[in-house]
């Protein structure tokens, strides 16, 4: 017998992340998992260990490989990067409603299992606190430039719970409309901070 095909698992679990995502833990089986990865389940599970591993595995790529690659464009970035944070999420919503409604994997599952699993609630541990240094950091930008004015912490705790609550909205069933309402009055919210000597540039 031949040795079996080798496999990317960078490849495989963002394709079990994207199941887990859209469809939640519970709601996904391994043969939706084998189905989304061409894999066969003996394969899956001595790559990736068990159906819960699987899923923690999957919010660690999604939080080093997509979630980062938006902290690092918030990074620095001053009060445009926080405010257009909120802006890609209505426009996902207008391009592309499927993917929009799908929400956040990180809350998703927090939602779900923070009642039953201590690896979830870590790693929405580290979520949380990468967003608020992503968001602290461009407001400590956004106050270096003379955009604002104020209390960069609470400041940063208002965008994470803006933020928190339009992906809590998500996974509650609330309509596209509704999202892209919510992600504007956020934006709005947010350009309110924003000293009038100093407009905005948001394109």
């Amino acid at each position: 017998m031949g040795r079996p095909r080798e496999f990317d698992t960078d490849i495989a679990i963002a394709q079990i992340a994207e199941v887990f995502w859209s469809s939640g833990f519970e709601a996904t089986s391994i043969t939706d998992l084998e189905d989304a990865t061409g894999l066969a389940r003996a394969r899956l599970y001595a790559a990736f260990g068990t159906k819960r591993e699987m899923l923690h595995r999957s919010i660690d790529h999604y939080l080093d490989g997509p979630l980062e690659m938006v902290f690092q464009r918030v990074d620095n970035g001053g009060l445009d990067a926080i405010a257009g944070w909120f802006q890609a999420i209505a426009q996902l919503r207008a391009r592309d409603p499927r993917k929009a409604m799908m929400g956040c994997l990180v809350v998703n599952s927090l939602v779900e299992l923070s009642d039953t699993d201590p690896e979830v609630n870590e790693r929405g541990d580290r979520y949380r606190t990468r967003i608020r240094r992503a968001f602290t950091s461009a407001l400590d930008v956004a106050v270096e430039r003379g955009e604002i004015e104020g209390d960069v912490a609470r400041r940063a705790d208002i965008a994470f719970m803006l933020l928190l609550g339009i992906f809590v909205s998500i996974k509650s069933g609330s309509d596209a409309t509704t999202i892209a309402t919510l992600a504007d009055a956020a934006t709005s919210a947010i350009e309110s901070w924003r000293s009038p000597t100093t407009p905005a540039v948001l394109t």
